[in-house]
């Protein structure tokens, strides 16, 4: 009887530590939400991303919010980061704002948290994410740089087989395409008051081994004999009327597509963004940037996401997010979304990328970016462009010489510069 009595009250106990146990399940894990902001990603790609990111990662909740487009995005970042109101990621389309949001101490800086994703990147992107000795940001994908357009029909009337790849080449077929009967000059060199003029001469000065700036980014350098160079290399085409010496910038855009489209000019350096300019039935094609005495080059725009101090559990949710945009399978998402340039080699190999590596110059412009560069990010990289710029026209105008022009920015540039450190 004993044992029956027993037997039971075991047999009760067990019953009500497993009605115990369905009575009060385990709770579940808490989810981290957290915001980021972003100037370039359009609603359909933040609700594609907060998505996968959420699937990928079922503790954090991503909420993207898109706030401004670019040239009105800093000043907004800048309040918040005084009122207290910024999130936890920006993504940034101008890397040389991040010197800028580190000086307010909010921005965290990721040497060693992405090692692996950052050694992945191709040379010229990964370099331009330091600013003295911190990573400030990770790229990313979608990248542009600019290469050598030519036409076909003027090369084969001039007969020329093959496009040229240095600027030795550049400036010998230019005499051989230009046919003042015509109105047609070989090669464009463009000219205004616009970052572009800096942009599309950096890799001319970096292929004749130059540089914009010293390591630390604390003075010009421009002004070498290189720099020299490279500049007399533009000046002399126009010089030697092979290249027009008017602009034919139009609305807002001065790499001159008109000039190309209207076959005004048989050669062009400027981004994949030109094939939606170029007519029905013109037939061209697409060669790397021309190489200089050092080697090959081109410039690389890149965009940047960062992480900012909030709470602990937000700021790894925030590092989980940009560790989960780097990845190869999402950084190919991003570059199939906005026709872009893959910013690491891994990503070449997603399938999302294979449709677009089909498209006919897409290879080459991708293939560039083993040896680009990208503009550094100092805080007064726009100060410094516009100098430069300021002396590009000078000489190409024949208002000053190559050396004298370069000289006078760089001494302008080393007074802002000056003014920074």
């Amino acid at each position: 009887m004993q044992t029956k009595v027993m037997a039971a009250a075991a047999s009760a106990a067990t019953l009500a530590a497993a009605l115990a146990g369905l009575a009060a399940p385990a709770a579940a894990a808490p989810t981290t939400t957290f915001t980021y902001w972003t100037s370039g990603f359009s609603t359909q790609e933040i609700n594609t991303l907060d998505s996968a990111f959420h699937k990928a990662y079922p503790q954090y909740e991503a909420q993207g919010q898109y706030i401004t487009k670019s040239d009105e995005y800093l000043p907004k970042v800048i309040a918040a980061l005084k009122s207290g109101t910024y999130p936890t990621v920006l993504t940034d389309q101008n890397p040389s704002d991040l010197p800028l949001i580190a000086s307010s101490g909010k921005l965290v800086p990721l040497n060693g948290k992405l090692t692996a994703l950052t050694n992945q990147l191709y040379p010229g992107i990964k370099n331009s994410l330091f600013y003295r000795g911190k990573q400030l940001g990770m790229a990313l994908s979608g990248v542009g740089d600019i290469a050598l357009f030519y036409n076909k029909a003027d090369f084969k009337q001039a007969g020329i087989t093959s496009p040229p790849k240095t600027w030795a080449q550049v400036s010998a077929d230019a005499k051989k395409l230009t046919d003042p009967s015509a109105h047609r000059w070989g090669f464009y060199v463009p000219l205004g008051d616009a970052e572009w003029i800096s942009y599309d001469w950096e890799p001319v000065l970096w292929g004749f081994g130059g540089s914009l700036l010293n390591a630390d980014q604390t003075k010009a350098t421009f002004d070498s004999a290189a720099g020299v160079s490279a500049l007399a290399t533009w000046a002399n085409m126009i010089k030697d009327k092979v290249a027009p010496a008017t602009s034919f910038a139009a609305d807002g855009n001065f790499d001159g597509p008109t000039a190309f489209s209207s076959n005004a000019v048989a050669m062009i350096t400027d981004g994949p963004w030109l094939e939606g300019e170029v007519p029905k039935g013109l037939d061209y094609g697409v060669a790397p940037y021309p190489a200089g005495p050092k080697g090959p080059s081109t410039n690389i725009g890149i965009g940047v996401v960062a992480l900012l101090k909030t709470t602990p559990a937000e700021d790894a949710a925030g590092l989980a997010f940009i560790k989960f945009l780097a990845s190869p399978k999402e950084g190919a998402y991003l570059a199939s979304q906005n026709g872009g340039l893959p910013d690491s080699p891994d990503q070449l190999n997603q399938p999302l990328l294979k449709a677009a590596e089909a498209k006919q110059f897409y290879n080459v412009f991708a293939e560039e970016e083993r040896y680009g560069q990208v503009r550094p990010i100092t805080p007064y990289y726009n100060a410094v462009s516009e100098d430069l710029w300021t002396a590009i026209n000078e000489a190409l105008t024949g208002k000053m010489s190559p050396s004298q022009a370069l000289a006078t920015a760089a001494k302008q540039a080393d007074q802002v510069l000056a003014k920074g450190a």
